[in-house]
Order: C-alpha cells, then structure tokens, then sequence
C-alpha cells in the first residue's frame, strides 16, 4: 500500500514539473495573424484569432504539429506549432530599439528602398540592352542580305560588260564581213566592165580592119 501511494506521488512530482516545464511564452511569428481553435484540427471551432507580437502561454503540444497555448484573456486552445516561436519577433524587438538603433534601422530600410530602385534600374537596363541586341542582329541580318544584293549585282554587271564586249566584237566582225562581201561585188563589178570594155575595144579594132580589108 505504502508502496502504491509512494509511486502515486511521484507520477504527480513528474507531472507537475512537466507542466511547469512546457510552460514557457511563446509569441506568434512574424507578419501573420493566427487562429486558436477548441481541438488540435482544422475541424475544430476557432475560439480566437492571434497576431504577430501576440503572447501566449504554452501549455503542452502534440506530435503532429498543435500546440495547447493560454492567450492573455484566459482562453485556452489549440494553434499550429510552425506558427509560434520562442524569440520576440522582429516587429516587437524594432519597436524598443535606442533612437540610434532606430535611425540605423531607418537607413537600412532606406537601404532597402534604394536597392529595390537599382534592382529596377538594372532590370529596365537589361530589358533595353536585350532590345538593343534584338535591333542589331536585325541590322547584321539586313547588312548581309544588302552584301548579297551587292555580290549578285557585281556579277550580274560583270556578265552584262562581258556580253556588251562580244556583242561589240560581233558588230565588228559583221562590219568587216559586209565590207569584204561589199569590196568583192565592187571587184567583180568592176572586172566585169573591164572585160566588156576591152571586148568592146578589140571588137571595134577587128571591125576597123575589117572595113579596111574592104577598099
């Protein structure tokens, strides 16, 4: 008996240091707002709804991700673990910084601003030089079809001045063929005249003596 009530108030000590134990303060995590809800699932009912900065009193938690918390007003529920944290969130720790803290903490936001712009800044510059780079391939494009354009044009005219030559060269020779053809009828011509002139003449001379032979 004595041994039952022994190790009865044993399991009450461990019991009650380790709700101590898991009663620690635990604040919801930054930029989020929360729900507590009656039961450890979705399912349950939501009894409160919690913000970044809020605390909250752990009371004990499960395996799969809810935690048992206490909310200031005394209400008692269930919220995601994932969404509690131990450490007071930034929000909060900004709020008490010193005045030069706060001013290093302008700057940086600041800071932020300005790399944001440059950010921009650079992706705009990128945007133009891809435009850029668009634009001069289509001008290396248009350079080279002009190139060949140009190519086909000097050929074109080499063959054109080739053709001209021959066809210079053929009108010579046309030339030169109808001034023989021309000089020979001329020859011709002209033996022919010859021949009946001198036919003429030495009929005339037969005829003379001829005549003569008659007295």
């Amino acid at each position: 008996m004595n041994f039952r009530i022994v190790t009865a108030v044993a399991l009450a000590v461990l019991l009650v240091a380790a709700t101590a134990a898991a009663q620690e303060t635990l604040y919801v995590t930054d930029q989020l707002r929360i729900t507590v809800r009656s039961g450890p699932s979705t399912g349950n009912k939501v009894i409160a709804m919690a913000e970044t900065g809020d605390k909250m009193t752990l009371l004990g938690s499960k395996p799969d991700g809810w935690s048992l918390v206490r909310l200031p007003d005394g209400k008692e529920g269930w919220a995601l673990t994932r969404f509690l944290q131990k450490e007071r969130p930034a929000k909060l720790r900004l709020a008490e910084l010193d005045p030069t803290n706060k001013d290093q903490a302008r700057r940086l936001e600041q800071m932020h601003e300005e790399n944001q712009s440059l950010s921009k800044n650079l992706r705009e510059a990128e945007a133009k030089l891809a435009e850029l780079q668009t634009r001069y391939e289509k001008l290396s494009a248009d350079a080279s079809d002009v190139m060949a354009l140009k190519a086909r044009h000097q050929k074109l005219q080499a063959q054109f001045d080739a053709q001209s030559k021959q066809n210079t060269e053929l009108v010579v020779e046309n030339k030169s063929m109808k001034f023989s053809s021309n000089l020979k009828w001329f020859l011709a011509g002209a033996g022919v005249l010859i021949v009946g002139w001198l036919m003429g003449l030495a009929l005339h001379r037969r005829k003379k003596r001829w005549n003569a032979s008659l007295y």
